[in-house]
């Protein structure tokens, strides 16, 4: 573009259309004195990455004109996301690893209990180890060097408790996924671990031939309270898992946060749009075009140990009271077209009818 052209458009930009200029001259004051009131910032992770897409995914469906606005930002991994949510101006909501959540609080990284309420459990993410030639197990993994991301990162973490668990020493090196990916095909580290849902976009250009593949995590005493067992299969990688076969691994939850907010405060109100406007158009997310983990997500899910945001447990019995009158008003139904009474029964008698009820309700409901 040439320096005149720049600044004719700088100019066009500037000084609009008189037609223009009267219709929103009038309202750019009230519009700009209100963003940052309708504006929540949504921090989540690095370029590519599951969690930025979700939210990308997040800021397009709650958008709602002159109401609510979501911007999403990039962040350096769950810790920082959460150092970023208690420290920086302008991070209103967080996605983070349930791990890194619960160690940030064992380390007293967040400043006092209960600064940190989940919004909703949000999907699982998958652990990927994939390691080079003539490495079949985590153990061989033993003294060697890996690649775990950016240091003090949320994968860094996991890979330490990981790892810590499974009494297995490594050396961890601190690369992005793209060039840690280069380092394994130069057998220059041993392996590299990759925490994202299923499948990774960059995993997935390994091409065949190279000799690298994942290794097992099979799901012990030791990783049992804290991960989710899960598979890795060909459909995923068929580059790097044998068709046919699949590989075990474990999962590590992602979750929404906020911090424990003043009811009255402008950020209250602007979270709890944020909030209503997330339960009220969830169902949007499983239409076309959105990621595919947004099918695992249930915004009832419970995160424990964990206190959950007030206007989103506020819906969350609103939702419960609306299906407990649903269903009792279905046993009713039950009731009456069986010819059955449930007064003067004994509460074992009832309960059993009950549960009569709930078979013959998902009889009529069908695979």
């Amino acid at each position: 573009m040439t320096v005149a052209a720049a600044g004719l458009i700088s100019a066009l930009l500037l000084y609009p259309a008189p037609q223009a200029l009267g219709q929103t001259a009038a309202r750019d004051p009230a519009r700009i004195a209100q963003a940052p009131n309708i504006t929540v910032g949504l921090i989540s992770g690095d370029t590519g990455s599951t969690d930025s897409r979700i939210a990308a995914d997040i800021a397009t469906v709650l958008d709602d004109a002159d109401r609510l606005r979501v911007l999403p930002m990039l962040g350096n991994g769950s810790v920082q996301n959460i150092a970023d949510l208690v420290y920086l101006k302008g991070v209103d909501v967080a996605i983070v690893h349930a791990d890194a959540l619960a160690q940030t609080m064992q380390d007293n990284a967040i400043p006092k209990e209960g600064s940190v309420q989940y919004i909703a459990k949000l999907y699982q993410e998958e652990i990927h180890v994939l390691a080079g030639k003539g490495i079949a197990s985590l153990n061989e993994l033993n003294g060697q060097p890996i690649n775990a991301g950016r240091p003090g990162s949320g994968t860094e973490l996991t890979a330490s408790t990981l790892f810590g668990a499974l009494h297995i020493g490594v050396s961890f090196r601190h690369e992005t996924d793209t060039r840690a990916l280069e380092l394994l095909r130069r057998d220059e580290i041993a392996a590299m671990v990759v925490i994202g849902g299923k499948p990774v976009p960059l995993l997935q250009t390994v091409p065949p031939g190279t000799g690298l593949h994942f290794l097992p995590i099979g799901l012990n005493e030791q990783l049992v309270d804290t991960y989710l067992p899960t598979s890795l299969d060909y459909q995923q990688y068929p580059s790097l898992v044998t068709m046919g076969h699949s590989v075990d691994t474990v999962a590590v939850g992602a979750v929404l946060i906020t911090l424990t907010t003043a009811a009255d405060s402008l950020r209250a109100k602007r979270i709890n749009r944020f909030v209503d406007m997330l339960f009220q158009r969830f169902d949007q997310f499983s239409e076309p075009g959105f990621h595919p983990k947004w099918s695992e997500v249930s915004l009832f899910a419970q995160v424990p140990g964990w206190t959950r945001y007030p206007e989103a447990q506020t819906l969350v019995n609103k939702q419960d009271q609306s299906r407990e009158a649903n269903l009792r008003s279905a046993f009713g139904t039950y009731l009456s077209q069986t010819g059955q009474s449930i007064e003067g029964l004994d509460p074992a008698r009832q309960q059993a009818l009950f549960q009569d009820f709930l078979r013959w309700r998902d009889r009529r409901a069908g695979p």
